[in-house]
């Protein structure tokens, strides 16, 4: 039997759109969706190595051999990271993956990477599971900047869904990520950073894939 395990986003929640969107579809197909908070509680402190823990924890409660991840934006990173390591990550479909978390917020926030002493302790961050302006450590990118040499080589295959138009984590982030990796594909749509334009699609599409790879059985 194979688990699947739904990875939200930086500052959303296991109760957003998205997420709840693929939670019924799988009730509809008789398909189980674990779909862990990720951030434990403890926004102001998260980080990658926090929120990590929670799904490797996750897995040993599972005990299952055979998993995939489905993953949106910061979780889609997250669900790469962690299939590098974890030998019962069979799959993943990616929506938006922050692919280069650390070098996109640091340009945004233009901080230098390697003078932490300029940093702000605490930055806001508009969260939309309670739709007001809360703050997060910056701890959470030095945390990053140890996950960022991992190679992300590991041959599990990916399907990766990006809007064309997204502001937050550019496509070409997604399109450099399979360039250099066959075992992954990318499609693009006509969308934003949510993809909640074409959610309906990008659910079946999810499940077409575990299908095509003889992972998931509807019938």
């Amino acid at each position: 039997m194979t688990e699947f395990i739904y990875l939200h986003g930086f500052a959303s929640g296991p109760s957003s759109k998205k997420a709840s969107a693929f939670k019924n579809k799988f009730q509809e197909v008789g398909v189980s969706l674990n779909i862990p908070d990720l951030e434990g509680g403890n926004f102001e402190n998260m980080t990658l190595t926090s929120q990590i823990n929670i799904i490797f924890n996750l897995l040993d409660q599972l005990q299952c051999k055979k998993v995939c991840l489905i993953g949106s934006s910061m979780g889609g990173y997250l669900a790469t990271l962690v299939a590098q390591v974890r030998a019962e990550i069979e799959a993943t479909y990616l929506m938006a993956p922050g692919f280069n978390f650390l070098e996109r917020w640091m340009l945004s926030l233009k901080l230098d990477c390697d003078d932490e002493t300029c940093w702000e302790s605490k930055i806001p961050i508009f969260h939309y599971r309670y739709d007001e302006t809360r703050y997060i450590c910056t701890d959470i990118f030095k945390d990053a900047n140890n996950w960022s040499p991992v190679a992300l080589n590991r041959k599990v295959p990916a399907r990766i869904v990006h809007g064309i138009h997204d502001a937050v984590v550019p496509i070409d982030e997604s399109k450099k990520f399979v360039s250099s990796r066959p075992w992954c594909s990318l499609k693009e749509l006509d969308t934003d950073h949510g993809l909640l334009s074409h959610l309906g699609w990008v659910v079946d599409d999810c499940i077409a894939f575990f299908k095509k790879l003889g992972i998931l059985s509807t019938e």
